[in-house]
Formats: structure tokens, sequence, C-alpha cells
């Protein structure tokens, strides 16, 4: 799948990171965060993949097909203690792009071991998320939102269109999808 920006194609790089990506259930977050992080793959990188979900497992695993290799790393269990150890077994983990999907899931005690990470994703509905305060302290060089949190403000809101998000960063402004 492509990702477009105001109808253009664009690939993310290491230079867009960290990434906060924001939505509600049915807003079509969750399958633009596992597309991008299988675009990201596919373009060379190396990916950790944590999900509270099988279905984005499996969606993960059905868009990179026979392309899937050691360097997507897919923790199969969604318990937050199995995510810990894993982070802390990769030796070369700022090296790694991390997706923390469905964040709401988890504790602050996940998001301390990431909160630092410059390749780091956090995907998921921040109104929902224990840590949300935090991530505002975050200095993220992209935002996406498919939904607007109410929680914190985002400034410039637009409407969106269904399974579209506004993206706020200094490369990118404007409408982002994906497209088959």
């Amino acid at each position: 799948m492509n990702i477009l920006i105001n109808d253009k194609i664009v690939n993310f790089t290491k230079d867009d990171f960290p990434i906060l990506i924001s939505g509600a259930n049915k807003t079509g977050s969750s399958l633009f965060s596992i597309t991008l992080v299988a675009n990201l793959f596919k373009s060379g990188n190396k990916v950790l993949f944590l999900t509270a979900y099988p279905p984005a497992k499996m969606d993960f695993r059905n868009q990179l097909g026979n392309l899937l290799n050691e360097n997507a790393i897919i923790v199969d269990s969604g318990e937050e203690s199995v995510f810990v150890k894993k982070l802390e077994e990769i030796k070369d983990l700022e090296n790694v792009i991390v997706l923390l999907k469905n964040m709401e899931n988890y504790s602050t005690k996940l998001f301390d071991k990431l909160k630092d990470k410059k390749m780091v994703i956090f995907s998921g509905d921040i109104d929902e998320c224990v840590f949300r305060n935090q991530l505002s302290n975050i200095d993220f060089k992209t935002k996406i939102f498919f939904s607007y949190p109410k929680k914190i403000n985002i400034e410039n809101k637009i409407e969106l269109p269904k399974y579209n998000g506004l993206i706020i960063s200094e490369k990118y402004n404007g409408i982002i999808k994906l497209e088959n």
C-alpha cells in the first residue's frame, strides 16, 4: 500500500522520527500504523512490532508476505512484561524502529522504556492512554491524527474524511491516507 499526503505518494525515513499516530477505534489509524511500519521494513529498516492484538500482527505479516525475515521482530505475546524483556534483549535497539501499537493498553512502565528512543512510533487512542500527559513532553517530529483527542489541544483542526488523517511535521502538512 502507498501512503499519500495531499494525494502525493511519500516514503517516510528515519528523519521523520519520533512519530505519534493518534486515532480512536475505527478511524483508520490502526491499518495506517501497520502499513507505515511495513513500508519502513520494505525500505531496509529493522523493526520491532509491539501490539496488544493478534489481528494487527496478522495484517503486518500479510503485508510483508514472503519478504518477512529476521529484521522484522514480531512479539507474539501482547503482554507488557514480554515487551519490556524483548526491549532489554535487543542489542542494537537504537537502530531498530519500534512500533508501540494500541498504546492505550499499556502502562507508564513500557512508556518509560521507550520515551527517550528516537526511532519510535506511539500509536493508539490518546484519550484512553494512561501516559497521555507524558506524551506531550516528547518532541515528536511527526504527528498524525485520524481523530482529534479530547484531552489534548490540537491547533489548525480540519474536517477529516473517513480513514484520513491530519499530518503535522516540519516536512509534511495536510491530509494523509492509504492507497492500494
